[in-house]
């Protein structure tokens, strides 16, 4: 049984990223139309399905979409030869394809007018800090930052006998351990961003982690700490979008790690320290609707503990 159990979740931490490849990743294109139609087809031809192609007026236009978080890169083609913008604190990897598509474009240019090869201008429009220029730094902080949340459940329900004791305990624990951890991550140069509003997130993502183990806990006793465990950990984990991006996933699981505390949290904090611009509001409300599933979650079980407490009385 332990090997099975052990299999299945080396199943689950491997399968997707052995089945990455890009689906309907966003990218963008500048060029007269005649060129940006040919490219687009001779990338679609290699990559079927692979991209989804935007068209705007000028690299300009284009940056500011990669800003936004509406597209993960940009390659913009004029007069003067090839330009390829990227984000790598979008997805270093990402930029790496986009950078090496663009290298391919650029020879079959070439070899089409009988040119010389020149290499593309590479432009990072939002580049990861010089502290952690692979940004490996974040990828490896996803997973304390989930295990901050199951270790603040797992005190509250050893250390303290009442549910009210235990969500007062949650909140402290969730805001002074985001607080250390956000000044960690800030201090290790992995995050850039304003340290308030990092803060906020990372307590947030603890608090929704364990205030839905202690909820479940309250309904379903130990197994219901299991079920959280295997739900934000074993499952969360995986396909959060720490190391690549959402589109990178098989179907439906990048979405999937995007409606979870950690693949929320991880986004976030994300946008918070290299993308100030882009929108914020759908990692915010998942991350608050989690904290209030688990709250309504402890108040059920409280609920249906004491009636089952007056019923024996």
């Amino acid at each position: 049984m332990e090997t099975v159990i052990v299999s299945l979740i080396l199943v689950i931490f491997a399968w997707p990223l052995v089945n990455a490849t890009p689906s309907s990743l966003p990218v963008g294109i500048v060029g007269p139309t005649s060129v940006t139609s040919a490219v687009e087809q001779a990338v679609d031809g290699k990559a079927p399905g692979g991209f989804v192609w935007n068209e705007y007026d000028s690299a300009d236009a284009a940056a500011t979409a990669i800003k936004h978080r509406e597209i993960y890169g940009a390659f913009v083609l004029s007069d003067a030869g090839l330009d390829v913008l990227t984000a790598s604190a979008a997805n270093a990897a990402v930029a790496q394809v986009l950078t090496q598509i663009g290298q391919q474009i650029a020879d079959a240019t070439a070899r089409s007018f009988g040119l010389t090869v020149l290499s593309p201008q590479v432009t990072d429009v939002v580049p990861l800090p010089a502290t952690d220029a692979r940004g490996a730094g974040l990828a490896a902080a996803a997973l304390p930052l989930v295990i901050a949340g199951i270790v603040a459940a797992l005190l509250a329900t050893m250390r303290m006998r009442f549910y009210r004791q235990r969500a007062v305990f949650l909140a402290k624990v969730s805001f002074v351990a985001g607080a250390a951890i956000a000044g960690i991550l800030q201090g290790l140069g992995i995050l850039v961003g304003n340290w308030w509003w990092e803060w906020l997130a990372i307590s947030l993502g603890i608090a929704a982690v364990g205030f839905v183990l202690v909820g479940l806990q309250s309904l379903f006793k130990f197994p219901g700490i299991i079920v959280g465990i295997l739900l934000f950990f074993i499952i969360g984990n995986p396909i959060s979008g720490t190391s690549l991006p959402v589109e990178f996933y098989p179907a439906p699981l990048g979405s999937l790690g995007q409606l979870l505390p950690l693949g929320s949290e991880v986004s976030l904090l994300r946008r918070i320290s290299f993308f100030p611009d882009a929108a914020q509001t759908t990692q915010w409300v998942t991350l608050v609707t989690w904290t209030l599933i688990g709250a309504i979650l402890l108040v059920i079980g409280v609920t249906l503990q004491k009636k089952r407490s007056r019923a024996h009385t």
